[in-house]
């Protein structure tokens, strides 16, 4: 997924990289289990069979885990965006992908939502709940919405670069207007407790 030009995609910024290196972690902790299920067959022949059951049911709960979190957010930054971890010196800029093309979000946070097709749908937490765009993807919805929990983050960081209004307060008064749009299936946001850089940027406000 490659980024637009001047913009840094989220996969390679400092912040990113913090999160696959969670990946690869798992990745030495599967490595380690499987090599502990051979040893274990070795010199425990008699318990084989409830060896390899646990280390069946271990694999599987990694590797799943594994396959979500190496999974890319389809998120791009510029250089003045705080998720690089430099001083801004212009406008911070972000770009969002969640379909075939990259496009601004906006500074309204954004929602997940199911419509009557089953399709995924992101909206902005406007005055109106307007459309961003579809979701065009197979990922899990858990997966989703950790990755619309990066992206709201990098938006209210970008408002607070940019002098842009954060709407996240705003959004809780308009809870009442989701009941006018009965056909949608709204879905709890989840967002990844980045620690390091994100929380070192709010202690500091």
């Amino acid at each position: 997924m490659d980024a637009p030009k001047g913009l840094i995609h989220f996969s390679n910024t400092p912040i990113g990289n913090e999160l696959n290196d969670s990946s690869k972690n798992m990745k030495i902790l599967l490595g380690v289990i499987n090599l502990a299920f051979v040893v274990s067959a070795i010199y425990w022949p008699a318990n084989l069979l409830l060896i390899a059951i646990l280390l069946i049911v271990i694999d599987v709960i990694l590797i799943r885990s594994l396959i979500s979190a190496s999974a890319l957010v389809p998120l791009a930054v510029n250089l003045n965006h705080p998720f690089m971890e430099s001083e801004p010196i212009a406008k911070s800029e972000i770009m969002v992908k969640f379909s075939e093309e990259w496009i601004d979000p906006g500074v309204h946070r954004l929602k997940l939502a199911k419509d009557s097709l089953s399709c995924w749908v992101i909206h902005r937490q406007d005055d109106d709940l307007t459309v961003l765009s579809i979701w065009d993807t197979n990922l899990k919805e858990s997966v989703l919405n950790r990755h619309l929990g990066v992206i709201n983050q990098a938006i209210s960081l970008n408002n607070a670069v940019n002098g842009s209004n954060d709407e996240f307060e705003d959004a809780r008064e308009r809870e009442s207007l989701e009941s006018t749009l009965l056909e949608r299936e709204w879905l709890p946001e989840e967002e990844i407790d980045v620690q390091g850089p994100i929380s070192r940027i709010f202690s500091n406000e």
